[in-house]
């Protein structure tokens, strides 16, 4: 319990905290330091976010999300034919199957960025998925041969394992990771 001056302590120091403009230790400066990427795993079983990867059954899915996931129709496409969105890590995620089958894999996953992830630079997206997967390979836009990885908006990264995979980068916006086969011929 605080006596009197131990309350007049802690005043003095919320005060200087405001008018430092400091929301509190570190406030500002742990947003820019968040890994905007954080939630991507890139390992031997695979790609994906926060516990969910590709190649995870629908049933799989639905027990990592710990909810049943509501299928619609999805993209007219090669892949993500079937769609669920759910919540994982405060984040909406969208997994795309290529049937509505208990046994279907996720061939498509797509992560909705909020808050600091939304601020974070192409540079600084790519800054961390280099960190995560230092072999994916740049996957230039043939329609804009000027771009490279440095100053592509949306860049796009291939990544070997288990099943291949693209990871695409969308700045402001969000992160897809398909299968290979399901964006390059």
């Amino acid at each position: 319990m605080l006596n009197r001056s131990g309350w007049s302590g802690l005043a003095v120091l919320v005060t200087l905290g405001c008018l430092s403009g400091a929301a509190g230790p570190g406030a500002g400066q742990q947003a820019a330091d968040e890994d905007p990427l954080a939630g991507l795993e890139v390992s031997a079983d695979g790609v994906g976010w926060s516990g969910v990867r590709l190649g995870m059954s629908l049933v799989q899915a639905e027990r990592r999300f710990g909810t049943t996931l509501a299928l619609e129709a999805g993209s007219k496409g090669k892949c993500g034919k079937f769609v669920a969105g759910a919540e994982r890590d405060g984040l909406n995620l969208s997994v795309g199957f290529p049937s509505p089958k208990p046994g279907a894999k996720i061939d498509t996953l797509y992560v909705q960025f909020e808050g600091y992830q939304v601020a974070a630079d192409a540079q600084r997206l790519v800054a961390s998925l280099r960190g995560k997967a230092p072999d994916a390979r740049y996957l230039p836009d043939p329609d804009l041969p000027d771009r490279n990885e440095t100053n592509d908006p949306s860049p796009r990264f291939e990544v070997d394992g288990k099943i291949p995979v693209v990871i695409h980068l969308r700045t402001r916006d969000g992160l897809m990771i398909s299968r290979r086969d399901c964006v390059l011929p």
